[in-house]
């Protein structure tokens, strides 16, 4: 039993077990915690997951509705994997759940991932929510989320990501994605490859799932201009991978509500997610951060870029070691990009020892390092890889904003 949230907090960071999705249901069992709750919306995908829950969750409640969500990673606390309106769970209520369950995740053994979905669920039974939006961890078919039933089920996009974790082909890949694809349901994606898109049809076919597709809208320019239906908008500020989860969002909110243009516009407009393209200060000037740790996502923060005609680049990036990083430096070197390489405070980070040298990547001991090096050649820095690297960065960056 705990005293103090960041005990608690340490604790359940600390939980390393792996367990079957069907002993994580037979635990939910146990203790009573309804895994069928109202209105629950579950989202999976290789990239833009957390970006398509928030843009939902700003829509919805933006048109008067509660909203409950379950993200993962946290950038800035681990209460922010649970929220209620955009607001995390509180350290009062957190600490409260992780005391209430102890036993059980002494016993069971319980990993981190699990605890966070117990205790998501438990909290959102007691409140009043009109939709609850939950994002996978990794994967689908076995992810410890899987155990709930939605009314929609989501997929943004399939691609070469967790391999070790998934399998090594984009076939066992995509099996693992679709297993999230409930019997009867709605199924909408924004997947665009056609081979993709005949495996899920041929999934939501064999569970008699109705499937709906989100179709590709080209953008070439700076500010980003798209239309879903009769609404207009212009990203500013935002990547330009932000244009199809919007979409996305925009679908799957039009199949639970009524669209109102004059409240869905704005909230859509002036969307700014924490580590997605996000603009901080660092001294006189300013950096991006952005969260693209696997090769779409790289391809996309580089669309973004070239459109935005930015020139005279430093990226600073750091991934962890389960990640292919040669396509990744293969692309930002390029592009012609200077790379600054380097690594963090984790057990999962990157190796720096195993990576060989080459034009154009510096391989630095510390973002910090990195950070005073591209500032003295006066480039235009962009900080990205590992969400849990970013998160690191961005502390870093506020603390030293606010000195």
């Amino acid at each position: 039993m705990f005293e103090n949230v960041q005990d608690a907090i340490a604790y359940i960071e600390s939980r390393r077990n792996k367990r079957s999705i069907d002993e994580f249901r037979e635990t939910l069992n146990k203790c009573r915690i309804p895994m069928k709750q109202k209105n629950m919306i579950h989202i999976a995908g290789t990239n833009g997951k957390g970006s398509t829950v928030n843009y939902l969750r700003s829509i919805l409640n933006a048109h008067g509705y509660k909203v409950g969500t379950f993200t993962s990673p946290y950038l800035i606390c681990h209460n922010d994997r649970i929220r209620v309106d955009d607001v995390p769970i509180s350290d009062e209520d957190l600490l409260y759940y992780i005391n209430k369950y102890y036993d059980v995740i002494e016993e069971d053994g319980l990993s981190m991932f699990e605890i966070d979905v117990l205790i998501m669920l438990a909290y959102f039974e007691t409140l009043d929510l009109d939709y609850r939006i939950i994002e996978t961890g990794i994967g689908g078919l076995h992810d410890k989320t899987n155990v709930i039933d939605p009314i929609i089920s989501v997929i943004t996009n399939i691609g070469m990501d967790h391999q070790k974790q998934l399998g090594e082909s984009i076939y066992d890949i995509i099996n693992e994605k679709m297993g999230i694809i409930k019997p009867h349901q709605m199924f909408i994606t924004s997947e665009t490859k056609g081979t993709i898109l005949a495996r899920l049809q041929e999934q939501c076919d064999a569970q008699g799932a109705m499937m709906y597709v989100v179709p590709e809208y080209q953008v070439s320019r700076y500010p980003f201009h798209f239309r879903y239906r009769d609404m207009a908008f212009t990203l500013e500020n935002q990547g330009i991978y932000q244009v199809t989860n919007a979409r996305l969002a925009l679908t799957i909110a039009s199949k639970l509500i009524h669209l109102d243009s004059t409240l869905t516009t704005p909230v859509i407009e002036n969307a700014s997610w924490k580590g997605r393209y996000e603009t901080l200060p660092y001294h006189e000037r300013s950096v991006e951060i952005d969260g693209a740790h696997n090769v779409p996502g790289i391809k996309a923060l580089i669309q973004t870029l070239r459109v935005k005609n930015e020139k005279d680049i430093s990226i600073i990036f750091s991934c962890l070691t389960d990640k292919d990083i040669t396509p990744m430096l293969d692309m930002m070197l390029k592009e012609g990009y200077t790379v600054y390489l380097t690594t963090f405070n984790d057990e999962r980070a990157i190796d720096l020892s195993n990576v060989e040298s080459r034009p154009g990547l510096i391989i630095v001991d510390s973002f910090m390092e990195a950070l005073k090096a591209a500032y003295v050649k006066k480039t235009h820095i962009v900080i990205t890889g590992s969400l849990h690297f970013i998160s690191r960065v961005r502390k870093y960056l506020i603390e030293e904003a606010k000195k």
